[in-house]
């Protein structure tokens, strides 16, 4: 099976979720059999790591200034076409977002089975992360180019039934869509890692708990500082890149930036606790974060949400959007419970959660539409 993969909102390389997520997903797809072109924002330079060699990249220009999305989208559109009128493709696999589509749009004109992934509600992320969603005609048009990208595409699929819900008001196509859930690098994210060192070198002497992500509004960092100021004696390390967010001078609260994603485990593995927190908005993503807390066995502490709800099923602590310090106060120093939920959140992403799984149902879905 030949696949062309469009994803022209994924740089790489890049620590973002998207592009770990799309690079695991067709790397994966890759060591089963499937021959994928990954066309996206492709720099060879600055790229160390090795792929299987079905897994070939299409690489569009990154101009890297103010409305870049509007010109990446449009050049991999042209590019899309291109590849598909000069080489035989069973299948186009769109990685959608807001004023997008070049995939299924391509695929739609050339004759070419397509389908649409979707790893979140692009309109809620949208009014997150830019003002010009709040006026009418820009909300006008988002919302029919996300009509537009349901209605072209052969089938699709969202990482959460949460998510399946809420883009059916966009088109009623949706709710045929599949529901495949992330998965995580269970090779990598083990309780058995090689410890970071970061306890020491910050001087850690008591419990310590993780934040691994980007300081983004789709996350809870002002519970974060909570959970820091309401907490002295438990120490609070944020791994992630800034958006502009800075956090305050808290003796126990510290930023260290971004890890490599082979330093990641390792943190995670020094750690006693691990925060996923999100504000009081649903997103319905599914949340690699958490994943990989479970794969170093560590206890989850999440905001209670219907998609967090849905991606860990009993396997974390969780508590509704702002309670989120008061819970890990409560639990902190509750041992038994702590290694309790540890153990049941390890048997669960082993068994369930891994990109194996993931990946099987993606076949599973491109078989289907072919």
């Amino acid at each position: 099976m030949k696949v062309l993969m469009v994803a022209p909102s994924v740089r790489v390389p890049d620590t973002l979720g998207q592009t770990l997520h799309q690079l695991a997903l067709a790397n994966g797809l890759a060591k089963r059999g499937i021959q994928i072109t990954l066309l996206c924002r492709y720099d060879s330079n600055q790229l160390n790591k090795e792929f299987d060699s079905n897994l070939k990249f299409l690489s569009i220009n990154d101009p890297k200034i103010p409305f870049e999305r509007l010109i990446f989208t449009y050049n991999s559109y042209r590019s899309a076409v291109r590849e598909l009128k000069n080489n035989d493709y069973d299948l186009v696999h769109d990685r959608g977002y807001i004023f997008a589509g070049s995939g299924v749009r391509a695929a739609n004109e050339c004759g070419v089975k397509s389908i649409l992934q979707v790893d979140d509600n692009w309109i809620r992320s949208e009014r997150s992360a830019t003002k010009f969603a709040k006026y009418w005609l820009y909300n006008k048009k988002a919302i029919e180019s996300c009509y537009n990208q349901i209605e072209k595409a052969d089938g699709g699929f969202t990482v959460s039934a949460v998510l399946r819900q809420q883009i059916t008001k966009w088109n009623s196509k949706a709710q045929d869509f599949t529901v495949i859930q992330n998965g995580y690098e269970a090779d990598l994210f083990v309780p058995n890692s090689k410890p970071l060192g970061i306890k020491d070198k910050l001087g850690i002497k008591g419990k310590l708990a993780v934040f691994v992500g980007a300081l983004g509004p789709w996350h809870g960092i002002d519970e974060i500082i909570s959970i820091a100021k309401d907490n002295p004696s438990l120490s609070v390390i944020v791994a992630g890149g800034g958006y502009g967010k800075n956090l305050p001078l808290i003796d126990n609260l510290h930023h260290i930036g971004r890890l490599s994603r082979e330093e990641v485990p390792r943190l995670l593995v020094e750690a006693d606790i691990g925060l996923a927190p999100y504000p009081n908005l649903d997103y319905g993503f599914s949340p690699l974060k958490i994943y990989e807390y479970m794969g170093c066995k560590l206890p989850v502490f999440a905001t209670d949400l219907p998609s967090v709800r849905e991606a860990t099923k009993g396997n974390a602590f969780l508590a509704k959007p702002g309670k989120l310090s008061q819970l890990v106060s409560k639990l902190i120093n509750n041992e038994e419970k702590l290694d309790s939920i540890s153990k049941s959140a390890y048997d669960y992403a082993t068994q369930r959660r891994t990109w194996e799984n993931t990946i099987g149902e993606t076949i599973g879905l491109y078989e289907n539409i072919i």
